[in-house]
């Protein structure tokens, strides 16, 4: 709920009146990109959706994988328990209500349930990075985006941070200030597409 908190609130920041630096750099931009066409602008916008819309599954995911304590499912990389496709319960690993009077301090799930929940999260990362990616190359490679092409290269650029941090977490044993950072650069990967998906917004 918090990153959804500041999502909105960034949204809500850059539709802010002219009078706002967000609107005014967003009137310059879309400028920018009004000449290339509808076609471009409203593929490159469905992109961006389909962008987002993976990304708000995928921190749901990690989410869900903080909660369970499923991080330490998986302790090397890009293998996990050594093989790529580890036995998992993905059965019990998803699910939402298991009544009251449950103390879930340290997790309730068994390990191949935690295995699952792990796998499944690296696997939403593949797709919102593949997605996040095309969108972004798609802005890039259009002359008459032009003007979104700065909030394409901040994608790439949270994109690639919040990989690499990602990947860190697991080869140093999951350190409490690489998984702090993670949840920030899955922020700060938010409001770079955001950012990217208003920009493409013409209405």
């Amino acid at each position: 709920f918090g990153l959804t908190t500041l999502g909105l609130l960034w949204w809500l920041m850059l539709s802010l009146p002219s009078s706002s630096w967000g609107a005014t750099a967003l009137k310059s931009a879309g400028r920018k990109i009004s000449g290339g066409g509808a076609l471009p602008i409203a593929s490159a916008h469905q992109l961006a959706l389909v962008g987002l819309a993976a990304l708000a599954v995928q921190i749901a995911l990690g989410g869900w994988t903080s909660s369970n304590y499923a991080a330490v499912a998986c302790l090397d990389f890009p293998t996990c328990q050594g093989v790529w496709w580890p036995h998992g319960d993905y059965r019990n690993a998803f699910v939402l209500w298991r009544g009251l009077n449950i103390n879930y301090e340290g997790g309730v799930l068994d390990n191949p349930a935690r295995t699952a929940i792990h796998v499944t999260h690296r696997l939403g990362a593949l797709v919102a990075a593949v997605a996040l990616t095309l969108a972004a190359l798609f802005v890039l490679r259009r002359r008459g985006l032009s003007g979104a092409r700065l909030r394409a290269w901040a994608v790439l650029g949270a994109l690639g941070l919040q990989l690499l941090i990602g990947m860190s977490m697991v080869l140093k044993a999951f350190p409490l200030w690489l998984a702090t950072a993670h949840t920030a650069g899955a922020a700060l990967l938010l409001l770079a597409t955001l950012a990217l998906l208003r920009c493409l917004t013409t209405r």
